[in-house]
């Protein structure tokens, strides 16, 4: 056992309860929607519950929602049919991430881990600053890696039918689940279990296969909100033979950096050289094919997307972090062990800390160290949009399902990035004045929203595209008393608006 003094224990049990409380601040800030994508769960989860079908409801005209599989949004139209409170609806992500947590121990315990080491890394993981992010937003995440590790767990337990099922049913959470059903399919084909091999297919096939189906049958070529979004984004459909070398450069660099963007927050070149260096020796060192495989495929799906995969590592970065541990956990000294394994809960709780008065400012918790939009400045700008504008007025907007969650007003985006140029070759012309100006004519905009919205790496071209529009004439600044210049509403002139 690698804790075997009072001192190492207390320390543990210290940061037990720091990361409860950090947990208590996250879950009490009141704003949800500021990332886009839980927003766009949220609406989902909103056309489930009304029973109006799987639609993406906020754009003029309604279409099926065959970007994001069904399983979270169905998840949260249970809560949504008790409670639209913010921290009612944030109860599921929370409650996810706490049995997320707890099967991690578990499986870590079943993979070697002795019983502190498994706590230990647990509470690192439930320390990063991502983590935190993501228990306290409307994201799929915590409910895909609820399933993905009880799937694992239900495999080395030999019960291949729900290590199937509990599969498919994080496949229909993120279609990211599809490397475990790969990576289990070979490992226990290798191992000639082929019966079980069958029964998990079978299971996990009888829950993705009326997913696929569906979405097969209600086909939308929306080049945002639509499944034909991810062949845009992926190497494997799209881009130049350059554009592929640099997305697999660089998205390799992101991943081997990915473990200290995780902890602290920030990524580094050199932090990702000493990690490298580490898993190549940790791997000769000691490899296990459960889970070394499935992670191996999940990471090459990752670096084949067109965007940074920092934060969709964070599903399975108790697995990330036991490929290190396994090979120190048995070293003699034990001393030294035990206090890297302190500094690693350390490091992000004190990231965790730093934010917390941003936290109670702003209304929300950021997964990277800049401050995200004042839920306050947004809440007056929706209450002007519901008391000054007409109901039929479509809104402009970055963070377009949030404005329709909020005012009941139909809203657009009004551009759709290229993921190519707007992490690896960042350029103005992602947005420019003229598409945006098509699609405010094309879509009958009444109204374009400015907000900060510095979490996203689209903003300032937005924000230009924005200001280019109102220099030309096309647009007119409107006053919300004691909004502040970071949180604008913009009047499209009349005669320029065809409906």
């Amino acid at each position: 056992m690698i804790f075997n003094t009072g001192w190492q224990r207390a320390v543990i049990a210290a940061g037990c309860a720091i990361v409860a409380a950090i947990y208590v601040v996250a879950w009490l800030a009141p704003a949800i929607g500021l990332f886009h994508d839980d927003a766009v769960y949220l609406e989902s989860a909103k056309s489930l519950a009304a029973g109006h079908g799987y639609l993406i409801e906020s754009l003029p005209t309604a279409i099926p929602q065959t970007k994001y599989p069904p399983l979270w949004p169905a998840f949260l139209a249970l809560f949504l049919l008790v409670s639209q409170n913010p921290l009612w609806l944030k109860l599921p992500p929370m409650l996810c991430t706490i049995g997320w947590l707890l099967l991690s121990y578990r499986l870590l315990r079943k993979m070697g881990a002795n019983q502190l080491g498994a706590l230990g890394l647990v509470l690192i993981v439930a320390a990063s600053p991502t983590t935190v992010f993501l228990a306290s937003h409307l994201m799929s995440e915590p409910l895909f890696a609820l399933l993905l590790t009880a799937s694992m767990i239900a495999m080395l337990d030999d019960r291949p039918l729900t290590a199937g099922a509990l599969a498919g049913l994080a496949t229909i959470t993120r279609s990211a689940g599809v490397p475990l059903l790969a990576a289990t399919f070979l490992i226990l084909v290798s191992r000639r279990r082929l019966q079980s091999a069958a029964l998990f297919t079978a299971a996990a096939t009888l829950i993705v296969a009326p997913w696929l189906g569906w979405a097969i049958a209600h086909p939308s070529t929306h080049p945002y909100y639509s499944g034909t979004s991810y062949a845009a984004t992926s190497i494997l459909t799209s881009l130049k033979p350059s554009e592929k070398l640099t997305v697999l450069a660089l998205n390799s660099l992101y991943l081997i950096s990915a473990p200290g963007t995780l902890l602290s927050g920030v990524g580094s070149l050199y932090s990702g050289i000493v990690a490298l260096v580490l898993y190549v020796w940790a791997l000769i060192r000691r490899r296990q094919l459960v889970p070394d495989l499935f992670i191996a495929f999940y990471c090459v799906m990752l670096i084949c997307w067109a965007g940074p995969p920092q934060r969709f590592l964070a599903p399975v970065f108790p697995l990330v972090l036991w490929i290190l541990w396994r090979a120190f956990q048995n070293i003699t000294h034990r001393e030294l062990l035990a206090a890297c394994l302190i500094v690693g809960v350390c490091v992000p709780v004190w990231v965790d800390l730093t934010r917390i008065p941003d936290t109670r400012r702003f209304g929300d918790f950021p997964s990277i160290a800049r401050q995200p939009n004042d839920w306050h400045r947004m809440q007056l700008m929706f209450d002007y949009i519901r008391t000054n504008t007409p109901a039929d007025s479509v809104i402009l907007a970055n963070l377009d399902p949030v404005f329709y969650l909020n005012t009941g007003r139909k809203s657009i985006r009004g551009f759709f990035p290229d993921g190519y140029q707007l992490y690896y070759a960042p350029s103005n012309t992602v947005i420019t004045p003229d598409r945006l100006a098509a699609e405010i004519m094309r879509n009958g905009v009444s109204y374009v929203a400015l907000t900060p919205d510095r979490d996203f790496a689209e903003a300032p071209a937005f924000h230009k595209a924005v200001e280019a529009l109102a220099r030309g004439g096309m647009l007119e600044a409107v006053n919300i008393p004691g909004a502040g210049p970071d949180y604008r509403l913009l009047r499209t002139v009349s005669f320029l608006v065809t409906r």
